[in-house]
Formats: structure tokens, C-alpha cells, sequence
């Protein structure tokens, strides 16, 4: 009876052969198995962070056109409030500030056209990070399909010989680390073609948007100076619409009289002390 019972034990031992039979995937396989897959996601997270980190980036750096815009808005919406009331003031400031503020921008149109700087380079960030995406999809790719059915072959291959099986299983990490090592080349100069590419996309951007804050700001001061210096009649109006209350006008010619000498003919010779007003206008 006792022999019955090893026998029995034995024959529940022996593989088909006749061999002692052991699983084919042991505990220290599957750790030596899992390490390997474990540093290869964090593979991925780190080319995956680092893309994430390219995109952030490039587009926060964009986005500082934003606030130039927010800036000019201010700015704008303070020379209107501040223009608005001087027109009701009489006709005379009327006039200048018509006949001058057609040419202050509007928000809207300044802001469309720095929306477009920003636009027209965040549109490339795809494009720009295409090589490197690519680098990335395929090594996740190689992950979790081509590893995965190496693996599972050495098991249908070897279904017999933890020798055999160990050995394939060997194998087939050392593919996957070599594919992953001339990835990570790929990656990395993809990476600095895609850095070059987007520093020249943010300085075209802000050549872009710098354009129009300083054309903005210059046609909003020029617009405030001609209004302040119309409504203190220091400068002819340009406009026919724009006259003057004074009705009483000499012209003097500066072809007829030589400024450069120390004394000159009396041009209000004869004029009568009792006007209100006379306006002088010199013509060449």
C-alpha cells in the first residue's frame, strides 16, 4: 500500500517524457517579466510628460500676446472715455476730436489681428511635434503588441523546456531594450529639431503682435496729441468740416516776406482795434 501511494505520487510528478515537470513560467520569470515591463512604462510616462511639458510650454509663451492685448484694450477704452465727453463739450471740440479719432484702431480689429499672431503659430505645434509623436506611438505600439506576442510565443514554443523558454524570453527583451535604445535616439533629436522649430514659431509670433502694439499705440498717441493740439488751436485743422468761429483771417505769404531779418513789415498795420478775433494763416 505504501508503494502504491509513491508510485502514485511520482507518476502526478512526470512531465510526458518521463520528466520531472515544473512550471514553465516561474516566480522569478514573471518578476524578471514585470521589471522589464514596469521600466517601460515608465518610458512612456516620461516621453509622454516631456510632450506634454513641449506642448505647455510653447503655448504659454504664446499666450503672453494675450495680455498685450488686454493692455491695449485699456488703453483704448481710456481714450474713449476720455474723448467722449470733450465732443459735447461745443462744435469747435466736436470737430477735432471727429476729424481726428477715425484713425485710433479698434479693439476689435486689434485684437483680431493679435489673435492671428497667435493662431497662425499654434496652429504648427502639431505639426511641429509630429516626428516625436510618432517616436512616441510607435514604442508604445511595440509595447503592447509586439512584445506582448513575443512573449506569449515563447510559451507556445516551449511549452516543454523552462531552458528553452528562458532563453526566448531573454531574447525577446533584449529586442525590445535595442528597439527602445534607437527609439530613444529618435526621440531625443526629434525633440531638439522640434524645439528649433518652435523658438523661430514664437519669434515670429511676437514680431507679429509687436507690430501691432506699436502701430496701435502710435496712431492712439498721434490721435490724442492732434485732438489736444486742434482743440488748443495750435494746429490748422486738416478737414474742411473743421473752421473757425473767427471770421476776421489774414494770410501771410512766407515767399513775400524774408523772416530772417531782424524787422519786418507790420502786418496789422491799419487794423482796426475793435476785433474780436483775427486768425493768421501762413501759406508758402
Amino acid at each position: 500500500m505504501h508503494s502504491a501511494v509513491l508510485l502514485l505520487l511520482l507518476l502526478f510528478c512526470l512531465g510526458a517524457n518521463g520528466d520531472l515537470s515544473t512550471p514553465l513560467v516561474s516566480a522569478h520569470m514573471e518578476d524578471y517579466i514585470a521589471q522589464n515591463q514596469r521600466q517601460y512604462d515608465a518610458k512612456l510616462k516620461n516621453w509622454e510628460d516631456e510632450l506634454a511639458l513641449f506642448r505647455k510650454t510653447f503655448t504659454s509663451e504664446l499666450r503672453a500676446i494675450n495680455v498685450h492685448a488686454d493692455q491695449l484694450e485699456v488703453k483704448l477704452e481710456e481714450a474713449k472715455a476720455r474723448l467722449n465727453p470733450i465732443e459735447l463739450i461745443d462744435s469747435w471740440h466736436k470737430h477735432c476730436v471727429q476729424n481726428y479719432s477715425a484713425t485710433i484702431p479698434l479693439i476689435a480689429n486689434v485684437r483680431s489681428a493679435l489673435n492671428g499672431c497667435f493662431n497662425t503659430a499654434n496652429s504648427n505645434l502639431n505639426s511641429i511635434l509630429t516626428n516625436a509623436q510618432n517616436s512616441f506611438n510607435s514604442l508604445k505600439n511595440f509595447y503592447n503588441s509586439n512584445l506582448k506576442t513575443l512573449l506569449s510565443d515563447c510559451e507556445k514554443r516551449n511549452p516543454k523546456s523552462q531552458m528553452n523558454y528562458t532563453i526566448c524570453v531573454e531574447n525577446v527583451i533584449s529586442t525590445t531594450n535595442t528597439f527602445t535604445q534607437n527609439n530613444q535616439k529618435n526621440f531625443n533629436n526629434y525633440m531638439q529639431q522640434a524645439q528649433c522649430t518652435a523658438d523661430i514659431r514664437t519669434t515670429q509670433a511676437w514680431e507679429c503682435a509687436f507690430n501691432t502694439v506699436y502701430s496701435t499705440s502710435s496712431s492712439l498717441g498721434t490721435a490724442i496729441r492732434l485732438i489736444d493740439d486742434c482743440i488748443a488751436n495750435k494746429l490748422a485743422c486738416a478737414s474742411v468740416s473743421c473752421t473757425s468761429s473767427c471770421t476776421n483771417q489774414m494770410i501771410i505769404s512766407w515767399k513775400e516776406n524774408d523772416f530772417l531779418n531782424a524787422t519786418i513789415k507790420n502786418p496789422f498795420y491799419g487794423l482796426d482795434s475793435k476785433l474780436s478775433c483775427l486768425e493768421m494763416k501762413f501759406k508758402y
